[in-house]
């Protein structure tokens, strides 16, 4: 559902592409500009993943199409035998393209979300009355969102990282500089996106710590703090009705800020 709860407000989202697009959509929805400027970029990680931990799984959830590309890349012959098997383990994506991903590399999505947040994807999974024991297939900066809510349903679910993060090369924070007068807040997605922009900030480091914040989970916050960004807000999770309760809350505390400057 839109709105004009955003409106005449701009951000910068620091999220990799892929993942961004469904926040970037709805922030607009709700009347924001939105620049999303990557601070990371995704990469396989070298390993190869332990048989065991697929062998024993029920279902896979992926959030991303980056880490479902990862995912195959990383899986011996052996393993993906066990796979196409057929009876085990069950496909979880968070949206459409994720979903579509999947089915590119032959396999059946049997859960898919509709491409607004892992918060929803946990909630379809569990609408289900899914039983057994889950794989969240994810990268080095991927949220703990989706274990900690099957966790805290009951349902046993491991954290498989398949990809590595590491900064995109060249981020430009001149470029947001210039469009200070028109910036409302930066989100930051993960701690690792905190220490992204600090450690490639420079001589705008004051400037970034003085910008509002949205802090995606407690941890990103934590990190916040940790650099100097005072002005904090955090989204309890990365649904993305609490993302804009974020946006929200800085609006309006800008606006105390600023009456009791004036």
């Amino acid at each position: 559902m839109s709105s004009a709860a955003l409106n005449g407000t701009s951000w910068i989202l620091t999220r990799p592409h892929e993942r961004a697009v469904p926040w970037v959509q709805f922030l607009e929805s709700h009347g924001a500009v939105v620049m999303n400027d990557p601070v990371l970029q995704l990469q396989p990680i070298q390993n190869s993943i332990d048989i065991e931990i697929i062998r024993d799984a029920d279902l896979l959830l992926f959030s991303s199409a980056t880490t479902v590309d990862h995912f195959f890349s990383l899986l011996s012959v052996s393993l993906r035998e066990i796979l196409e098997d057929g009876s085990l383990p069950k496909f979880a994506a968070v949206g459409a393209t994720t979903a579509e991903t999947v089915r590119a590399h032959g396999f059946e999505v049997d859960f898919e979300g509709p491409g607004t947040g892992a918060a929803d994807l946990v909630n379809l999974v569990l609408e289900s009355s899914f039983s057994g024991s889950a794989v969240h297939v994810t990268s080095d900066a991927g949220l703990p969102l989706i274990v900690d809510k099957l966790g805290e349903a009951g349902i046993l679910c491991t954290r498989l990282e398949v990809s590595h993060s590491s900064l995109v090369p060249g981020l430009d924070i001149s470029k947001w500089y210039s469009n200070r007068d028109r910036l409302t807040g930066i989100i930051y997605s993960s701690p690792a996106t905190v220490r992204g922009v600090v450690d490639q900030s420079g001589d705008f480091k004051s400037w970034i710590c003085s910008i509002p914040g949205i802090a995606v989970g407690e941890k990103t916050g934590a990190a916040m703090r940790g650099v100097g960004i005072d002005f904090c807000v955090v989204a309890d999770s990365a649904d993305q009705n609490a993302l804009l309760e974020a946006c929200v809350s800085v609006i309006s505390t800008g606006n105390m800020r600023n009456d009791q400057q004036d």
